[in-house]
């Protein structure tokens, strides 16, 4: 199924998943920078399989790529940690931050007989990023609406936050979107209020002239 992210007609899709009610940090990135992520996760062409390359990619594309080299999904808990990226603990993907990355192991590494997918012999990566709605979403070489890929029972129990970033206290996911979206409404009463303001004095000048 992850196919049919790839299509632009299905993109509004995206926009219908909600935000789930699990608690997590403040969002470690901008709100309009993650649907950007969610964006281009679902157009760039990269197959589905190909999560560590997405992955890159998709930081590199975002400015946050400094540092940062190939590798399979499972190597990247590595690949964070030399580039300057941190280790904060959480007890479920659901609980992870806004913005931060996590890994997935492979089968074998967990002692178990890989599984007939890529993310079973590789392992899985993926950012928790923003639908352009502003629904919680999981992205890398397609953007999943559930954590994990096909190895979801493998995951490492760290979430990878950008060097530099300041945590705050836990906040439910919920309001993350919600400080997200009253961000982009500021935005969109500012640039309406210039127009008014550019408007009235279009109108006075036309007034002027008039007489």
């Amino acid at each position: 199924m992850d196919y049919v992210f790839r299509h632009w007609g299905l993109l509004f899709l995206l926009a219908s998943f909600p935000a789930l009610p699990a608690g997590a940090a403040n969002p470690l990135l901008k709100g309009n920078l993650l649907q950007r992520i969610t964006v281009t996760s679902a157009t760039d062409g990269i197959p589905s399989g190909w999560c560590g390359r997405a992955m890159l990619s998709l930081l590199n594309k975002s400015g946050l790529g400094k540092g940062l080299k190939p590798g399979n999904g499972q190597d990247w808990e590595q690949i964070l940690a030399t580039a300057g990226w941190r280790p904060v603990k959480v007890s479920s993907p659901t609980r992870a931050p806004l913005g931060s990355i996590l890994v997935y192991t492979g089968d074998r590494r967990k002692g178990k007989m890989p599984r007939g997918t890529p993310g079973g012999y590789f392992g899985h990566v993926e950012m928790v990023s923003l639908a352009p709605g502003g629904g919680r979403i999981y992205v890398a070489d397609s953007p999943r609406p559930v954590p994990g890929g096909s190895v979801p029972d493998n995951f490492t129990g760290r979430a990878w936050v950008p060097p530099g970033t300041m945590l705050g206290a836990p906040q439910p996911i919920d309001l993350q979107v919600d400080a997200i979206m009253a961000q982009r409404l500021q935005m969109a009463l500012a640039f309406f209020d210039t127009q008014k303001i550019e408007q009235a004095s279009l109108q006075g000048r036309l007034r002027v002239t008039e007489e």
